[in-house]
């Protein structure tokens, strides 16, 4: 094993659902209702490969496989509807995120990813009243190929004037893993989020849940190859 020279973690990017709040089996479970509705059973093996990426890039692939009896906006705008309320009525936060978020602020410069819509980005942000504490966020309209292509981190990076290697992003599914490391950023996955046993070993850590997470912890990272 080769030990490498310790980086020098300079910035902190968040993913937002299954990292900050725990929204994605929310958003399965919705998804699976819409559809029973219409008569339609989801398999599900589907929930796993779409986690992780835009809602766009979902709803091309599960409007595509199934034949779903609205034209493409209605179904979308639908299911959009019926996530927002489910979230209005519980909005499950990730142990420790909002703590590790404010104190992180206090030493690094802290960015968002996320595969979600900036609407649903704002509302989340400002009900666990941490928005002020990023200094910008990309969602899905802001970067070109939805997660596990790198494009929204590869603009992260650009819009911090950062090295990758002075970047860490906490990141959930093996989409957002995928983008981060393709992206060429140091990765903490979050585990107690992963609904649908997807594949997160490509992360360079594994943790929890961000219980703890402080500067500190940071600085005392193993990083090695």
């Amino acid at each position: 094993m080769i030990i490498l020279k310790k980086p020098t973690i300079e910035y902190v990017i968040f993913d937002l659902d299954g990292t900050i709040v725990d929204t994605e089996l929310t958003a399965a479970l919705v998804v699976q209702q819409v559809f029973s509705e219409w008569k339609i059973e989801i398999d599900p093996s589907d929930a796993a490969f779409v986690t992780g990426r835009t809602w766009e890039s979902a709803f091309q692939f599960l409007f595509k496989k199934y034949p779903i009896p609205l034209p493409y906006e209605g179904a979308k705008d639908l299911c959009m509807e019926r996530y927002r309320q489910a979230l209005r009525e519980d909005l499950k936060v990730v142990p420790g995120s909002v703590t590790a978020i404010q104190t992180l602020s206090k030493h690094f410069p802290l960015a968002l990813v996320s595969g979600s819509g900036r609407k649903e980005i704002l509302w989340a942000l400002k009900k666990l009243n941490v928005e002020s504490h990023f200094q910008f966020i990309l969602g899905a309209e802001d970067y070109p190929r939805s997660k596990p292509h790198p494009d929204g981190y590869q603009k992260a990076v650009k819009l911090l004037k950062a090295e990758p290697k002075a970047c860490l992003v906490f990141e959930d599914s093996h989409a957002g893993i995928t983008s981060a490391i393709d992206a060429g950023l140091w990765v903490v996955a979050i585990t107690s989020t992963n609904h649908f046993q997807q594949k997160i070993s490509g992360a360079h850590f594994e943790i929890a849940d961000l219980t703890g997470i402080t500067e500190k912890w940071i600085e005392q990272l193993p990083f090695e190859s």
